[in-house]
């Protein structure tokens, strides 16, 4: 039975083991599945289940002995497949759709309810279901980035929507980042292996020390050469702090994550000089090794990404103190908060328009 002929059941996904990014179907000669020494691979190679959303066990699953080695030029590309960048731009269409008809005007809140019940939701779950034929192949590392980032968000916004029950706190939905999970070609991508194991260049989880893919994961030859801490202005993982849902394009990707680090930092850095204090979102306390190997080279960082009057307060601070000591630091409150509204859609011109 196919994923999207079941899309109001109460299970609008299918659950997957995955070992790698692989499924470990283990197949013996006359065709059946076998789960002979399943127990002892599995605790050489540390499976986890998936929640995924556009795959069905059904659809060709692929053997974890018959995997394509390491080596990019061997990567399996399935029949007619899809570039990844082709893909991208119908991300970026599907999703101008969503923005325009189911996001309020500050671009962080979207309405679920409506969403779900829409024909954008059935053609948002066809596009996802073309995402496992397509290769990643000969793909430039920037449009790799921009298919991932686009792909984070959309996947995470597919993955709240398909719930029956919205919950008041992301942190509601067990395990949701780790689970949540779209097939892409040949691997299974959850939220956490774009973030970490992509976006970020294969960096450690903010509460983990070892590199999110291990050295034998084939996923790992996509990840990007080194961590932008802008990335973590242009992904929304579902609760009301995060940072406005955007659409990127390859074309403009530098000037809209400075945009996007800019919006978010002028809106979550604030400056009391009187106190000498500053005052920051969470994620540069959980990301803080990504902007800099200091809490000063992490101010400094920001103060490349703020207004003024802003700017000229933080670097009057830094420059008097010459150093943090004397300087507090605090973080702000986390908003987990599902990123909900009930408002009405808009009426708006249903032809979407792509940003340059």
């Amino acid at each position: 039975m196919s994923r999207y002929s079941r899309s109001s059941s109460s299970r609008p996904f299918y659950r997957v083991k995955i070992i790698n990014g692989i499924q470990p179907s283990l197949t013996s000669e006359n065709g059946t599945t076998t789960n002979e020494n399943t127990n002892e691979f599995d605790e050489i190679q540390n499976p986890r289940l998936l929640n995924t959303l556009n795959w069905s066990p059904f659809e060709n699953p692929v053997s974890y002995k018959s995997s394509p080695p390491v080596n990019e030029e061997n990567e399996t590309k399935s029949k007619n497949g899809y570039n990844a960048v082709q893909i991208s731009i119908e991300l970026q269409k599907k999703m101008l759709n969503v923005k325009a008809m189911f996001i309020d005007p500050s671009g962080r809140l979207v309405n679920y309810r409506r969403l779900r019940a829409s024909n954008v939701y059935n053609d948002l779950c066809e596009m996802a279901h073309r995402l496992t034929t397509i290769s990643l192949e000969n793909v430039t590392e920037n449009e790799r980035k921009t298919f991932f980032i686009n792909l984070f968000n959309v996947l995470t916004i597919h993955g709240i929507a398909s719930v029956n029950e919205l919950p008041k706190s992301v942190l509601d939905l067990n395990q949701f980042w780790k689970i949540t999970s779209y097939k892409v070609g040949t691997y299974f991508y959850s939220l956490d292996d774009i973030e970490h194991g992509i976006l970020r260049g294969n960096k450690p989880h903010s509460n983990c020390t070892q590199r999110h893919f291990t050295f034998n994961d084939p996923r790992a030859r996509y990840a990007m050469r080194r961590c932008d801490p802008r990335i973590h202005f242009a992904l929304n993982s579902g609760a009301r702090s995060c940072p406005q849902i955007a659409i990127y394009s390859s074309t403009n990707l530098e000037k809209a994550l400075n945009m996007a680090t800019t919006s978010y930092c002028n809106a979550e850095v604030d400056i009391v000089l009187e106190n000498a204090e500053v005052r920051l979102s969470k994620l540069f306390l959980w990301y803080k090794n990504d902007f800099g190997r200091s809490e000063t080279e992490v101010l400094r960082w920001i103060a490349k990404y703020i207004d003024e009057p802003k700017q000229s307060l933080l670097k009057t601070l830094l420059d008097r103190q010459g150093s943090k000591d004397g300087l507090r630091i605090s973080y702000k409150i986390f908003d987990w908060m599902v990123n909900h509204h009930d408002n009405p859609m808009p009426v708006t011109d249903s032809t979407p328009t792509t940003s340059n």
